[in-house]
């Protein structure tokens, strides 16, 4: 008998004229990790709070159908079983943690639902030790990083000890480091503890190997629901979107038997006989002068060094990717540029001292855009934000407000509030909001997060298009697969310092950390290859 059924279930957001979800049946068996994939908007999330009750308990809104949970109609069950049966992990650690201290917001949960004190005491720290983020127990939750963050957050989702856990894209803001050590927290709590998981997830490269099945979603209706064998057979190209690289290498090369693993193509390519090798592409000269020139500089916060005696230089024209790990000091030197941090030595904006400019003469040059995208969001529609941006720069809507929204697939949103999007699709709304005014420098924090593979790339095409215009591109990401594909120039920082510089051929090959996929997949065959495209000519036979 499944654990998990959902039977004919769909859902409308209060006031919305349109379904959320639509007719969904699914069934997940207990002690499975079921992958939930889709594009963003397409009612992943939303489906994920049918579980846990709190769609529509929380949010409101008309829902029809049954989510049959051990047997019960989760309807059915009071608060503190449903609380005991099913909880969930969010995206953004900091929109559920509560309390100041780790120790305290892990305890929060077992209390709230009436457990015995000493039940809590000894629940809190085994979940810890499990979790290994014992040696935060009495750090300040303000003090952690995301990725610490969001270890308390599946910390304190665990000491309820459920039987079911619903995580929602919960490496989605974190880095590379940070989301590998989340993925495997999650394998950890499947394997030991048998903990059924639903794992809602853009990035599938990560995750895709602990899946024993994948449902894909599609304007809120599942269009795809099986084990991986079956999904690698699958001729829908809503699916094919959602391999992991190594599965798209495979069909690209012809195999038909999936591989069972990224280690196992490897094997297949090493031995193989037939593939061509595809060649190098010839590398774009750059002009020669600089907009940007940083000279001995050197970032602090209060006493700690966030930045230290940086020398870069950044050319017209360029389109530059910025790597690293966390507190590497990235988001701070953008800062430094941008006049929003003060700093030692010298920074020129086209020949002038960044310190001596005023922040609007800096505006007038530059377009920012930060990691958190509510940073944009203060109208009451995605057009108005827009509008708004022109409107402080004297500008007038000759078309750029239409033609940017429907380049980032977002025109359907042109007339609703964009507080009540998803993430995704909040992000390509701050984005829009900078992008209207076709800056001649243009800076982005981590601008794909939250986006699916398509709207990246939508994203990635517009940005090299105003790139091949003229305009400078500065972008910090930790998604090397995208870097790779538009980037021309790559900026490698580690401890507040710069370690290397130059294009990808010269950053990212043969790197044991810092490079894409496909690099370590075809490394013993050509270095040169970094993304699948790399591979589409000579090799997809």
């Amino acid at each position: 008998m499944s654990y998990v059924k959902v039977e004919n279930l769909s859902y409308f957001y209060p006031d919305e004229k349109s379904a959320s979800i639509c007719d969904v049946n699914l069934e997940i068996h207990k002690g499975d990790v079921l992958l939930l994939c889709g594009k963003s908007g397409s009612g992943k999330s939303t489906l994920g709070r049918c579980f846990t009750g709190a769609v529509p308990n929380f949010y409101g809104g008309t829902i029809g159908g049954n989510i049959i949970l051990n047997g019960k109609k989760l309807e059915e069950l009071s608060d503190r079983e449903r609380a005991s049966e099913v909880t969930m992990v969010f995206q953004d650690p900091e929109k559920q943690i509560l309390m100041d201290k780790v120790f305290r917001e892990i305890a929060f949960g077992p209390e709230n639902i009436g457990i015995e004190s000493s039940v809590i005491k000894r629940r809190v720290i085994e979940t810890m030790q499990f979790c290994n983020i014992l040696h935060l127990k009495d750090r300040f939750i303000n003090t952690l990083s995301g990725g610490e963050k969001q270890k308390v957050a599946v910390a304190s989702a665990l000491a309820y000890m459920p039987k079911f856990i619903v995580f929602d894209e919960p490496t989605s803001q974190l880095a590379p480091e940070a989301s590998d050590e989340i993925i495997n927290l999650i394998k950890k709590i499947n394997n030991e503890l048998g903990i059924t998981v639903v794992l809602i997830e853009q990035r599938i490269d990560r995750c895709f190997d602990i899946a024993d099945r994948v449902a894909v979603m599609k304007d809120g209706k599942i269009v795809f629901y099986g084990d991986k064998v079956e999904m690698y057979s699958s001729s829908l190209d809503e699916v094919k979107s959602f391999f992991p690289s190594y599965l798209k290498v495979s069909k690209i090369l012809g195999i038909e038997k999936m591989p069972g693993s990224f280690r196992e193509l490897r094997k297949v390519l090493n031995t193989s006989s037939n593939l061509i090798e595809p060649k190098k592409t010839g590398e774009i000269a750059l002009p020669e002068e600089d907009v940007i020139e940083i000279k001995k500089v050197t970032c602090k916060y209060g006493d700690t060094i966030a930045n230290s005696n940086i020398d870069l230089n950044i050319k017209r024209g360029s389109f530059n990717a910025i790597i690293g790990s966390n507190g590497a000091g990235k988001s701070t030197l953008v800062k430094a540029v941008m006049g929003f941090v003060k700093y030692s030595g010298s920074i020129k904006l086209m020949g002038h001292e960044v310190k001596k400019l005023k922040f609007k003469d800096i505006g007038v040059k530059i377009g920012y855009v930060s990691q958190n995208p509510n940073d944009y969001l203060s109208k009451d529609t995605v057009y108005d934000e827009l509008k708004f941006t022109l409107d402080n720069y004297g500008l007038d809507d000759d078309g750029i407000i239409d033609y940017t929204l429907k380049e980032l697939d977002i025109y359907k949103f042109k007339l609703k509030n964009p507080r009540d999007l998803s993430g995704g699709e909040k992000q390509r709304v701050a984005i829009a909001s900078v992008l209207v005014l076709k800056p001649e420098i243009l800076i982005l924090d981590e601008p794909t997060r939250g986006l699916d593979e398509d709207v990246k790339y939508k994203l990635g095409d517009i940005l090299k298009n105003l790139n091949n215009n003229g305009s400078t591109i500065i972008m910090i990401t930790h998604d090397l697969d995208f870097a790779a594909r538009f980037c021309s120039n790559f900026i490698l920082m580690f401890d507040g310092k710069k370690i290397t510089s130059g294009s990808k051929y010269e950053v990212l090959k043969q790197g044991i950390y810092y490079t894409t996929n496909i690099n370590k997949l075809f490394r013993d065959i050509n270095s040169n290859v970094f993304v699948i495209e790399d591979i589409k000519g000579d090799a997809a036979r």
